[in-house]
């Protein structure tokens, strides 16, 4: 009678009380088979129990414990669900960096020293297709529609003249530099 009083006192009504002692060792290899973390199975074990109680138990559930099973994997689905939404933040490190680093007294790359005049003295030495597009695209800043409107070509045609041109103006570089295709 005094386990009934003290449930009442917390409550907590006298069979959802025994269903949660009854369950709990279930529940808690669930737990750990869904969570693969002792830690955490904890956490949803206490999740699962306050869900429960607060919910309180329905007279027309019949099997309190495939409730409780029920309530854990609903638990553990939303958690599974906010989990994917958040976004995997990674520290980066200096081995995932891209970025080259260069040692203070290390001599500067040669690229560095290519100027806007290297850029133009090196395409006057490709074909006038190509030359026309970079410049227009590069220099004057137009966009791939309006150099398609003013040389009357196509857009696409625009964007093959482009990398060419690109690809091009590198090979000069690369030669007149000793880059040794380091663009």
């Amino acid at each position: 009678m005094a386990e009934q009083v003290e449930a009442l006192e917390r409550g907590l009504s006298v069979s959802l009380e025994a269903a949660l002692v009854e369950a709990e060792p279930a529940l808690r290899r669930l737990a750990e088979r869904l969570c693969e973390d002792r830690v955490e199975a904890r956490d949803l074990l206490q999740d699962t129990f306050e869900r429960a109680v607060r919910q309180g138990i329905s007279p027309d559930i019949r099997n309190t414990g495939a409730w409780l099973c029920t309530i854990m994997h609903n638990l553990f689905m939303d958690r599974c669900r906010a989990a994917a939404r958040q976004p995997n933040h990674e520290v980066l490190e200096d081995k995932h960096s891209n970025v080259t680093q260069f040692e203070p007294d290390a001599p500067e790359p040669v690229w560095t020293k290519i100027t806007v005049q290297d850029i133009h003295d090196a395409l006057e030495q490709i074909e006038q297709v190509y030359r026309d597009v970079f410049r227009l695209h590069t220099f004057e800043h137009l966009s791939y529609e309006q150099i398609a409107h003013q040389l009357s070509i196509q857009r696409i045609t625009v964007s093959t003249r482009l990398n060419r041109a690109r690809k091009r103006l590198r090979e000069v570089l690369v030669k007149r530099f000793g880059l040794k295709g380091k663009l």
